[in-house]
């Protein structure tokens, strides 16, 4: 029983001591840990030979910066993280860092050894001592790029030895272990090998400079600036430069960043212009200039920004152009550009090596290579691969360049032969057609019977049609070989257009076309701008359209800009002449031999010389050719106009009868503008109710326009049954408008009560006199034709060679009521002048004996000689190039007229050049 109470406190007594136990055992382990326990040390069993220990070592990220040594020695070994690779590449950091190693010398025999530190020429060592830990002394220190400490290991013994690194933006180390000499040794070796790679670099660049400016080329510059920043960049990365200029440790990667992008902005040039990006690919140099606009920002960026941000900026920016010039390189080796093959080897010798370097100082690849060494020796491959290419390319451009030249040279004779032939067989071609229009002219002017007038006329068409596609064709080439002759004056847009239009009425009607012209009231009266010029455009353009149209209208729509530029004039042709099958037709590659294809060669041509734009447009409506010119107004007003009294037109009110809405759409719309009260009508039956309907409630109509040709009734009959009907007795004025081959006769017309009779279409300004005269019960005078008649008095002389030519000069002179005398070669015509003293010389250029440009220098030195005035000359030739017209006036001449000349040029060149003190500009 005793044995029994005796045994139950002790073993309540040990269950006690058990817990306690428990409870303390992880404190005792955490205290246990606590303690700092070294890393496994490096052990030497040999003489290390540049042994790496980079792995043996533990690192500590001092993000504060104000930890010491004793500070760190304390801490425990978890707070340490240990190294995995030979060289260790963290990345982008900041902060200091702490990275310790142990050593163990097993050796028989203490040992001094060269603790050499990769990657950061900034570290310090920590050795222990007495006290703890102290700071190694400068006498320690191995002078020499990157870090090197001797360092003394007893025998036996683990030593442990504490590493402070400074990150510069990034951070990289590598720890290895050797004999002094065989350090001094491996330095030695490393440093010539970098000294070799700089030195071929520095030829390199030398070259480069002496090629730039003795071959000329921006390349070159570019490419010596490229490597002299390779070379820094990689000394830099390999620790060149010296301590005493960078103690504090921010110059040297600052200076590393600001090469980096300076050498992106090198690379970024070299790639432009070797590739020439602006002349083959605009877009892609617009990326490459962008490229280096950027590496400009970030190089200043650099110096503001702290060095991890430095760090990445660069880092990221190099990365992304070495991509960028890989691409770049391969577009151009693939798309077979000359000298791609050799520019995609040169980009990857230079953009594979930039990638390595970035994606490792990143801490994105971690490789144990001595990167500076790669990244020179690539760029000697690169600078020899990109100097041969160069070589090469200035070859093939100088190749090039001399078959350039040759074929120029081949070009220029075939187009001068070319245009000599063309000029030729154009004189050739006029001089017979002129004594043709000419005579038929001439004829036209004599009693004819219908059917031989209608002969005639179809001689003149015919004879016209033929000018005018020689003129095309002269025209065609002159605009290629030297482009257009602009002559900026005053125009009236409505001439324009109406001389344009009046061309092709005939032809038009003959193909039951329709030709309307509406000129809108914002368009200004006069333009400044090329009359001659506007006029072929329109020409080409109208008769291309009608030669191709379909029977309908065809509209010819002038109006301002919709765009809204003040100075810019829109002249559009629409309507349903113009069929999808017209506009597929003009299009069409394979007629382009016929006349219509080089009519709108020839308009697209002056439409570009005058600054203006070109195009088609296919909607809903149909199709429409459009075109848009310069043309600023000309305020200066010193032109004769037309006075029309605006009040006769104002408040009166006009009925315009026609089945084309859009006919009457126009004139609504001019008639509105000068302030009538216009009405509508499309059916001459609806037109008549409406006259009789404004009669009974004594609102006549003061002005009826009515088409001729409308069906069920044609004008004739409505004018008639107007003229007849007893309700309509208000004196209402009657105008018609009919075609150029249906207008009735003036009796016709009288007899049914018309007014006045226009020609389809009729200008808006010409209507409006026209309203305005019928109205206000006036006719327009008799014009006075005696001021615009020459003196038949005048004494004139004529150098033709050709016969048929004379009989054509002298029978148009006849109808001028003028004589003069003939010269069949330009000596006799020499002769004439100096005997007989002319008002005015008419002279061919071309004739046997002696040409008209020789002649003319001769009576204009004879005239000099004694002291005479200048006589009138004008040349008479069937050139009409630029080149012969300024030729006449260099040889003296005072005006150029092609053949076949029209009687009213002639006319008013005879009065403008015999009128009393009218200045003569070639004299």
């Amino acid at each position: 029983m005793l044995t029994t109470l005796t045994t139950w406190p002790n073993r309540l007594l040990n269950f006690f001591c058990l817990l306690l136990l428990l409870l303390c055992t992880p404190f005792m382990v955490q205290t246990a840990a606590a303690q700092p326990a070294p890393p496994p040390p490096f052990v030497i069993h040999t003489e290390p030979d540049n042994s790496r220990i980079t792995i043996y070592s533990e690192f500590l990220h001092d993000a504060p910066g104000n930890l010491t040594v004793d500070d760190i020695s304390a801490l425990a070994s978890s707070e340490f993280q240990p190294a995995t690779r030979f060289i260790e590449r963290l990345g982008v950091q900041d902060g200091n860092w702490w990275v310790r190693v142990a050593l163990k010398n097993e050796l028989d025999r203490p040992q001094e050894y060269t603790l050499h530190v990769l990657g950061n020429p900034h570290a310090s060592l920590y050795l222990p001592s007495p006290a703890g830990y102290a700071q190694a002394s400068s006498e320690l220190r191995i002078p020499g790029r990157g870090a090197g400490f001797r360092i003394a290991l007893p025998t036996g013994q683990t030593q442990l030895l504490y590493l402070r690194l400074q990150a510069q933006g990034y951070l990289t180390y590598g720890l290895s272990l050797t004999t002094p000499n065989h350090f001094l040794a491996d330095q030695q070796v490393s440093n010539a090998l970098y000294m070799v790679l700089a030195g071929a670099m520095l030829i390199l660049v030398i070259y480069n400079l002496i090629a730039g400016i003795m071959r000329g080329g921006i390349t070159y510059y570019y490419h010596a600036v490229f490597l002299l920043s390779i070379i820094a960049i990689s000394l830099l990365l390999a620790d060149f430069l010296p301590l005493v200029i960078a103690d504090s440790a921010r110059l040297q990667p600052r200076l590393l960043f600001v090469i980096m992008l300076l050498a992106l902005w090198a690379a970024a040039g070299v790639t432009k212009e070797f590739m020439r990006l602006k002349q083959h690919h605009p877009r892609l140099d617009t990326l490459v200039n962008g490229l280096q606009v950027v590496s400009l920002i970030a190089l200043v960026a650099n110096l503001l920004l702290p060095l991890s941000l430095a760090a990445y900026l660069s880092f990221m920016l190099v990365g992304f152009a070495g991509i960028t010039m890989i691409v770049l390189g391969y577009t151009s080796w693939h798309g077979e550009a000359h000298g791609g093959g050799m520019f995609f080897m040169t980009a990857m010798l230079v953009s594979l090596p930039a990638l390595l370097v970035c994606l490792a100082y990143l801490g994105i690849l971690q490789t144990s290579a001595e990167l500076p060494q790669w990244l020179m020796g690539t760029a000697v491959v690169e600078a020899v691969t990109l100097g041969v290419g160069l070589r090469i390319r200035r070859n093939h451009q100088s190749r090039l360049k001399t078959q350039s030249e040759r074929s120029e040279a081949i070009a220029d004779t075939v187009d001068s032969t070319r245009r000599e032939t063309l000029s030729r067989i154009g004189h050739d071609v006029r001089t017979p057609l002129s004594g043709i229009l000419g005579m038929a002219e001439i004829l036209d002017d004599t009693p004819l019977t219908p059917n031989q007038r209608e002969c005639v006329s179809a001689i003149q068409h015919a004879g016209d049609s033929l000018l005018r596609i020689i003129n095309d064709v002269l025209e065609h080439s002159q605009l290629t070989a030297e482009g257009a002759d602009i002559n900026r004056a005053s125009l009236d847009i409505h001439d324009q257009v109406m001389e344009a239009i009046d061309l092709f009425k005939e032809r038009a009607e003959e193909k039951h076309i329709e030709l309307i012209t509406h000129v809108h009231t914002n368009v200004p009266a006069r333009v400044l701008g090329d009359a001659g010029r506007l006029r072929q455009i329109l020409t080409n353009l109208i008769g291309a359209l009608i030669r191709h149209g379909t029977p309908g209208e065809l509209v010819v729509d002038v109006s301002m800009e919709p765009t809204g530029q003040a100075d810019r004039i829109r002249f559009g042709f629409s309507g349903s002449a113009i069929s999808d099958d017209t506009v597929q037709r003009l299009k069409d590659s394979q007629r382009q031999s016929e006349s219509s294809h080089l009519s709108l060669v020839i308009a697209e041509q002056l439409v570009d010389a005058l600054e203006g734009r070109m195009g088609t447009l296919q909607d809903h409506r149909g199709a429409h050719f459009w075109f848009v010119l310069p043309l600023p107004a000309d305020s200066t007003g010193n032109h004769p106009t037309v006075k029309v009294d605006p009040a006769r037109l104002e408040g009166r009110s006009i009925l315009v009868v026609d089945d084309s809405s859009t006919v009457t759409r126009v004139l609504r719309h001019h008639a509105l503008s000068w302030g009538m009260k216009v009405t509508a009508c499309h059916d001459p039956r609806e037109a008549l109710a409406s006259l009789r309907t404004q009669a009974n409630i004594n609102e006549p109509y003061d002005v009826v326009v009515l088409d001729h040709q409308m069906p069920g009734m044609d004008g004739m009959q409505l004018a008639a049954r107007i003229h007849e009907d007893p309700l309509i007795i208000h004196p209402t004025v009657l105008v018609m408008l009919t075609g150029v081959n249906q207008a009735p006769s003036s009796t016709q017309a009288r007899n049914v009560g018309i007014h006045r009779v226009l020609s389809k279409p009729v200008s808006a300004p010409r209507l409006r006199q026209a309203l305005a005269e019928e109205l206000g019960n006036d006719r327009p005078a008799p014009q006075e034709q005696t001021e615009h008649q020459p003196d038949p008095g005048l004494n004139i002389l004529v150098a033709e060679d050709h016969y048929l030519s004379q009989k054509v000069i002298r029978g148009m002179l006849g109808k001028l009521g003028l004589k003069a005398d003939m010269a069949s070669n330009g000596r006799e015509a020499l002769q004439k002048a100096r005997e007989t003293r002319y008002d005015l010389v008419l002279m061919d250029c071309e004739m046997p004996e002696m040409d008209g440009f020789e002649a003319t220098r001769k009576i204009r030195e004879w005239e000099q000689s004694h002291g005479l005035p200048a006589t009138p000359i004008v040349a008479l030739t069937a050139h009409i190039l630029k080149e012969h017209r300024d030729r006449s006036f260099a040889a003296g001449m005072n005006a150029h007229l092609p053949k076949p000349v029209e009687l009213n040029t002639l006319r008013e060149t005879v009065v403008r050049y015999t009128q009393s003190g009218e200045d003569l500009p070639g004299s």
